[in-house]
């Protein structure tokens, strides 16, 4: 059975507490998610349960007994990779011999922190760091298979197509991680950075000749889960935004070797200064 992954993230107030719990499913259809979605909602209102925990518990057992695993949304981003996932049954990824990546979609791009001191984006800050997301996507992804630069170099080979459309960034916050640094260094103790904000992108692969929909992701996080220790990176204003990126692929690069029964190794991992 491929790996297909629906998840639905439901937010119920526990004793002043946010709890959000994920429901992931490795053969659902997106209709199937919805329907048994609606089925364990209408099974919960019809109960005399006034308590909110009682409530989420008797969804959660409901919707375990339609098939989902229930997990916290935390849990849940590191057992697929990305808060939402796809991967459609019955794909012979090991037929695939290249992948052609298209040009980044930026046309939705959103600065989410430009409420912050200094903070200057320009139109031309966003196309390269479209730019830079291409590279970065080719060269991991090359990792599994050959990446080719030109729609004329696929000719006669059967090939994945990846489109990437980049919709919420934030800048590093160089002034903070600074002084995070300068503080790590004089107590010869590991600091964490700063508040990175928002960044959520979509990505969509397909058969190159049959435009068929292989694969469909999107992610969003207000943290940076690639992160290092502040001293360990100098502070580029696009420092988190490209450990997202490098974050989104190794994922992506993991899942498509997995689906090819290859092996692959994460290329994630402690980052080095590089002034």
């Amino acid at each position: 059975m491929k790996n297909t992954y629906y998840f639905l993230v439901l937010t119920l107030l526990l004793a002043g507490c946010a709890t959000k719990m994920a429901y992931l499913s490795t053969y659902k259809s997106a209709e199937e998610f919805q329907k048994d979605k609606d089925a364990c909602d209408a099974q919960v209102n019809a109960s005399d349960f006034k308590d909110p925990s009682l409530k989420q518990k008797k969804f959660n057992q409901c919707m375990q007994e339609k098939g989902y695993k229930v997990v916290s949304e935390e849990k849940a981003g590191k057992i697929q990779g990305f808060n939402e996932l796809r991967v459609s049954p019955g794909i012979d990824f090991k037929a695939y011999q290249v992948i052609f990546i298209d040009k980044v979609d930026i046309s939705q791009a959103k600065v989410k922190n430009m409420q912050m001191p200094g903070t200057k984006v320009t139109d031309e800050d966003i196309v390269k760091l479209g730019e830079e997301m291409w590279e970065r996507f080719s060269k991991t992804l090359n990792v599994v298979m050959p990446v080719v630069a030109n729609q004329e170099d696929v000719r006669d080979q059967k090939a994945l197509y990846i489109s990437l459309k980049l919709r919420d960034i934030a800048q590093t916050n160089v002034g903070l991680n600074a002084a995070l640094q300068v503080a790590g260094q004089l107590s010869n103790l590991p600091t964490p950075g700063g508040s990175e904000g928002l960044f959520s992108f979509e990505a969509t692969i397909t058969d190159f000749s049959t435009k068929e929909k292989l694969i469909t992701i999107s992610d969003e996080t207000k943290s940076d889960r690639n992160a290092s220790l502040a001293g360990l990176e100098s502070f580029e204003k696009w420092k988190h935004a490209y450990n997202m990126m490098d974050y989104w692929v190794d994922h992506l690069a993991a899942l498509l070797a997995k689906e090819r029964g290859q092996k692959y190794k994460s290329r994630l991992g402690i980052k080095l200064v590089d002034f």
